[in-house]
């Protein structure tokens, strides 16, 4: 498994691949009301940053401090239509400069944490024992899922 540093760089170059992919997809900005646009792929990761990622870091963080037992998680994601609808009018610039923004303040917030924080644990239930640390490589498998659905 890859360090912690060089996981948070992967955070960043993996959310510019993605754009980067997006952009040279050729595909349209108009919503045909099933296949998501660059656009609508780039609000649901920022979504999903927010919502999952980032939720579940504070989640096992402050069970940690708290010496809660530890979360138990399943897979989740926001809503497709949702999404869909949420961001089927936002611009590709709007989209990158989110996602982008998304990033860079999910790796702050990693960077802060102590080696303790980092070993904050869960229970997933596709994943099984996770820590915050090893749910990196969780978060830049999703990515990846949704860069090959742009080629």
């Amino acid at each position: 498994m890859a360090n912690f540093e060089t996981q948070l760089i992967a955070l960043i170059d993996s959310a510019k691949e993605i754009c980067d992919v997006a952009e040279k997809s050729g595909r349209g900005d108009q919503f045909n009301g099933s296949d998501w646009t660059p656009a609508i792929i780039l609000g649901h990761l920022v979504d999903v940053d927010k919502q999952v990622w980032m939720a579940r870091f504070d989640l096992m963080r402050q069970a940690q401090i708290s010496g809660a037992p530890i979360p138990r998680l399943q897979w989740w994601e926001p809503d497709a239509v949702v999404t869909a609808e949420k961001y089927s009018t936002q611009s590709f610039a709007e989209a990158r400069t989110k996602l982008l923004a998304s990033r860079e303040n999910m790796v702050s917030y990693l960077k802060n944490l102590s080696l303790q924080e980092r070993a904050a644990a869960a229970q997933h239930r596709t994943f099984g024992s996770i820590t915050i640390e090893s749910m990196l490589q969780v978060l830049l498998d999703h990515d990846k899922e949704h860069q090959a659905s742009l080629l």
